[in-house]
Formats: structure tokens, sequence, C-alpha cells
């Protein structure tokens, strides 16, 4: 008896510059593209010529797209090109809602491989090719933020057919229209500069670094207290004091003095001079 034979599970391979990056977030991303594109779909072509475009997964992964995505369209651009493909399919399907060709039955838009292209089919490819790639370009520096300041980024002029070369990401989004029987895609090709871009608006804003702490002085650095000191008491017989006159002197014999805090005795101090001052020095705890 033979066993079957089960496929080892693939790994998945990290590629280096994406670690640290908030590659997490894509998934987002593509939820919010997903809004984006049917939001447009449902204002401008559901609405106006009822048709019924809706919009599947949405994927973003780096490598080669599927063959079977289209022909592609270039977009050059200042931060880098971006490249779009429509399905036939679905394109064959926009162009009968909009000018009634031919691909209005669903068995024609069902067979689109078996008609010939035209010039129509191939202007209105560019076309949505332009509008949706500014779309998405107003969406990239948007992150994912719920609305988008500018519904479109201009800047971008269409190239013609274009192959994509070298490393770049396919953003695809599946689109359906049951009443036509259509299920096809759009796609877009990122390289390295616009997913660079995307991956830092996808980054969660940094903490600001905290305040540096103020230097609060500690509690007896900042309590306030006034100190009294009783430097000297002498006993005078009353009538002593009922002859002084101005300019008489009383000796005194400065001795141990009391400082005190709000009549309270805390301690004693020595009384000295220094550069005519009168100091208190020699603290010591009041018994």
């Amino acid at each position: 008896m033979t066993r079957p034979t089960t496929q080892p599970t693939p790994h998945l391979v990290l590629d280096p510059s994406l670690l640290g990056r908030p590659v997490h977030r894509l998934g987002a991303f593509n939820e919010r593209w997903r809004e984006d594109l049917g939001q447009w779909l449902k204002e401008g072509l559901n609405r106006r010529y009822r048709a019924a475009f809706e919009v599947g997964d949405v994927t973003l992964v780096r490598g080669e797209p599927e063959p079977t995505a289209g022909r592609w369209l270039g977009y050059s651009h200042a931060k880098g090109p971006i490249h779009f493909a429509i399905e036939r399919s679905v394109l064959l399907a926009v162009l009968a809602y909009r000018y009634g060709a031919p691909g209005g039955s669903p068995a024609v838009a069902a067979s689109a491989d078996a008609l010939p292209e035209t010039r129509t089919e191939e202007r209105l490819a560019t076309a949505l090719g332009h509008h949706l790639v500014e779309m998405l370009a107003a969406r990239m520096a948007a992150g994912l933020s719920e609305t988008i300041e500018s519904p479109a980024e201009p800047g971008f002029r269409a190239s013609g057919r274009q192959t994509p070369r070298g490393a770049a990401w396919t953003l695809r989004a599946a689109v359906i229209d049951a009443a036509m029987n259509v299920s096809g895609s759009v796609s877009f090709r990122l390289d390295d500069a616009w997913m660079t871009q995307l991956l830092s608006r996808l980054a969660p804003p940094r903490k600001r670094p905290a305040d540096p702490a103020i230097d609060t002085p500690s509690l007896p650095q900042r309590l306030q207290l006034t100190l009294s000191a009783r430097l000297l008491e002498k006993e005078l017989p009353l009538g002593d004091l009922i002859e002084l006159r101005v300019g008489d002197l009383i000796p005194v014999r400065l001795g141990p003095t009391e400082v005190l805090v709000d009549d309270a005795r805390l301690f004693t101090a020595t009384v000295a001079e220094h550069q005519g001052k009168l100091c208190l020095t020699a603290f010591t705890v009041a018994e």
C-alpha cells in the first residue's frame, strides 16, 4: 500500500530590508484601498451606468505578478513609475456600460479573449489607469487615514505599454460584476521608492520624548522657615530702666543664643562676628 506523499509546508522568507518596517500594517492598508476602490466604482460606474461592480480581495505581495493580470501600462512620476494592468474582461465590461459596446451581454463579456482589441479599448484602459494610479498615490500619501486631503496626486504621465522591471510589489484587487458574469482584477506595480513612502506613512507616530524632569528641590529645600535668634536676656531694676538715657551703655556678655521657630526653641548657637556682621554658628539641638 502506497502512502500519499505530503508536500512540505513552504517557509516564509524574510526580506532583511523589511526588518523593523511596519509590514504588519499592510493588511490594513489593503482594506483602505479596497474601500477607496469600491467607493469609486459605486460613484463612477454603478450609479451612473447602473453597473454592479464590486471589489473582492485585495493583496499586496512582493514578486512577479500573475500572468493573467493583463497588459501593463506605465505612468511616470518624479517619485518613480507606477504600472497598471486591468484584465480584459473587466475592461470590456466597463466599456460596455459606458459606451454600449458589443460586450454588454454576459456571454460576450465572458469570452473577452475572442474579441479583437480596439483603439477605444486602449484609450479607456489608459484613462482608467491614469485616474486609478493618481488615486492610489493619494491613498499611499494618506496612509491609514479615513479621509484623503487630495483625492488624486497629480504629476503622472502616461508612458504607454511597459513591462515592469526590477524588484517590485504587486497590489491586486479583484473586481466582480455578477450581472455580466465578469470576474477579473486591476493590478498595480510599486517599486521600492513607492513602498518606502507607503511604509513610512504606515508607521505609527513616534511618541514624543518626555520633557526632561524639572529639577524640583526636595521638601526640606522647599519648606521655608523663619528663624528667630534670642541673643540675650538681662534683668534690670525698674529704677535703672527709667533712668536710662540716649548714649548710656549697658554691659552685657553674650552666652549661648536660643534659636526659635514660631516661638519654639529648637537650637542653641554661638554668636560670632564676621566682616562686621553678627552670625550664628555652632548650632546644637536644644534639649
